[in-house]
């Protein structure tokens, strides 16, 4: 894709690559611990509530926007000084399985629109069922080598995390599914 017809335009190209790689992880970072930040303070709060909602106790310190920024940005230290790599197993099947419940989600919203959604339910359910296999394997795997004994805490980690995917995946898919039997029968 690139000659070298003018002299010294390798190393300009290195370095445009080098910067657009470094934005990339910068924005990444920022995008990740923002959202992090903001699922951790939503998680304490109730349906409807904000933050200003809460005057005091223990919630308030959870909810508070600079606790909770450096306690995210702190478990993302020391996730990646300890080994990010052991739980990077999950990230694939984590990730496709956002994608899946994505497409339930906006599936469903079509369906309370009154829209047709038929043309995500069969990349939805593909994508959530794939994935859960996927983390019942995973699991199942990481199961073993803890059996095995001398397992460190990555195994233990993707064990816990994987339950968990595949538990709240399911949740949402029962209610998901639940809303298009709703839609279903309001239309009949």
């Amino acid at each position: 894709m690139i000659d070298d017809i003018i002299p010294g335009s390798y190393s300009i190209l290195n370095s445009l690559l080098v910067l657009t790689y470094s934005a990339f992880c910068l924005t990444s970072l920022d995008t990740a611990t923002r959202l992090a930040r903001f699922m951790f303070q939503e998680f304490w709060l109730e349906p409807g509530e904000t933050a200003a909602d809460i005057k005091e106790g223990w919630k308030k310190v959870m909810v508070n926007p600079y606790f909770a920024t450096i306690l995210t940005v702190v478990l993302g230290i020391l996730l990646g000084m300890n080994g990010y790599g052991k739980i990077w197993g999950l990230f694939g099947a984590a990730n496709q399985l956002l994608a899946g419940i994505g497409l339930l989600a906006v599936a469903t919203w079509l369906g309370n629109m009154g829209k047709n959604n038929k043309m995500f339910l069969i990349p939805m359910a593909f994508m959530i069922i794939v994935t859960i296999t996927s983390l019942a394997l995973t699991v199942k795997n990481q199961i073993g080598m803890i059996a095995a004994g001398g397992a460190d805490w990555g195994p233990w980690a993707q064990t816990i995390l994987g339950i968990l995917l595949i538990f709240l995946a399911i949740i949402l898919v029962i209610e998901g599914v639940q809303t298009l039997s709703r839609q279903k029968a309001a239309k009949a």
